[in-house]
C-alpha cells in the first residue's frame, strides 16, 4: 500500500516538475502552437493590408518581454522597407510599426548607420589617438514642430525631409548634419589642450573626406585604478561647430564654449532635482 502511494507521490511529482519546466520554457522561448497562430496571423495580415507592396515575412521570434510574438516584415525591392508586426499568444494583432517607413525613421537610421561606419573607421585607424576612449558619429534627426534646444539642434536632419530608398552621399549629409562625440584622456586637461585636440580632429577628417557639423568633446584626466569611468575634473564642449575649429581665437571659442555647457549642466541638473521632488 505504501509502495503505490510512493509511487502515486512520486509521478504526481514528477508531472508537476514537467508542467514547471514547461511553464519556464514557454515564458523564454515560447511554444509552437502560440507561433503558428501569430504566423498565420501576421502573413493574412500583410497579404490583405498592403496588397500593393511586396512584403514578405523574414521571421517570427517569441517577444518574452511581452510573452506575445513579433514578426518582422522586409521587402526584396525596399532597403527602408522593414518594420515588425506585434501579435499575443493567441495570434492576435497588438500593433503594426509601419509607421517606421512612412516617417522617414528607418531612412534616417541607415544614414545613421553609413555615418557610424565611416567614422568608425577613421577612429579605428591605426594614426588616430589611443587617448580617445569614446569616439562615434551619429545624425541628429527630428520633426520638424521639436524644439530646438541642445539635444535637437538647429543643424539636426528633419525626417519629413527624406526620401524612402534614396541613396543619399554620406559626405554630403555628414558636413550638415553629422555629430562627432569624442570623450578623451589626457595629462593635461586645459582649454588649451583641447582647442589643440579640435584642430588635430579636424585634419584627421578633413583627410579622409568625411567630416562634421559640430563636436561633442569631453576631456579629462587619464582614469586610476578603482576610479569611475567619468571624471569630475573635466573640459566639456557640446555642439562646438566645425566651421568654428580655426585655429586664430580658438582657445577663447572653447572656453565660452565650455563655460555654456557648464551652465547647460547645471540647468539640466535643476530641472532632474525638481522633477524628482515633485514625484
Amino acid at each position: 500500500m505504501k509502495k503505490k502511494i510512493l509511487k502515486v507521490l512520486a509521478l504526481v511529482l514528477a508531472i508537476i516538475l514537467i508542467l514547471g519546466i514547461g511553464v519556464f520554457a514557454n515564458s523564454l522561448v515560447g511554444n509552437p502552437v502560440s507561433k503558428y497562430l501569430a504566423t498565420k496571423t501576421a502573413n493574412e495580415y500583410i497579404e490583405k493590408t498592403y496588397t500593393d507592396k511586396d512584403f514578405i515575412i523574414e521571421e517570427v521570434n517569441y517577444d518574452f518581454k511581452t510573452g506575445g510574438y513579433y514578426a518582422r516584415v522586409t521587402s526584396p525591392t525596399s532597403i527602408d522597407s522593414h518594420f515588425s508586426l506585434s501579435l499575443d499568444f493567441t495570434g492576435k494583432l497588438t500593433l503594426d510599426c509601419y509607421d517606421d517607413v512612412t516617417s522617414g525613421w528607418n531612412t534616417a537610421m541607415r544614414l545613421e548607420d553609413d555615418y557610424r561606419n565611416a567614422v568608425k573607421a577613421i577612429t579605428e585607424s591605426k594614426d588616430f589617438s589611443e587617448k580617445y576612449f569614446i569616439a562615434y558619429g551619429e545624425i541628429p534627426c527630428v520633426l520638424s514642430d521639436y524644439p530646438i534646444d541642445e539635444e535637437h539642434p538647429e543643424y539636426a536632419l528633419q525626417k519629413e525631409d527624406l526620401v524612402i530608398d534614396k541613396i543619399y552621399d554620406i559626405k554630403e549629409v555628414a558636413s550638415e548634419h553629422g555629430k562627432l562625440i569624442l570623450y578623451a584622456y589626457d595629462e593635461e586637461v586645459t582649454v588649451e589642450r583641447l582647442s589643440e585636440l579640435l584642430l588635430e580632429v579636424k585634419n584627421k577628417f578633413d583627410n579622409s573626406g568625411v567630416t562634421f557639423k559640430a563636436v561633442d568633446f569631453v576631456l579629462e584626466p587619464p582614469k586610476k585604478e578603482g576610479e569611475a569611468m567619468m571624471s569630475d575634473e573635466q573640459i566639456q564642449i557640446k555642439n562646438f561647430y566645425y566651421s568654428d575649429i580655426y585655429e586664430d581665437g580658438l582657445v577663447e571659442r572653447v572656453r565660452e564654449a565650455n563655460q555654456k555647457t557648464i551652465e547647460f549642466n547645471i540647468e539640466q541638473e535643476k530641472i532632474k532635482d525638481t522633477e524628482i521632488s515633485g514625484q
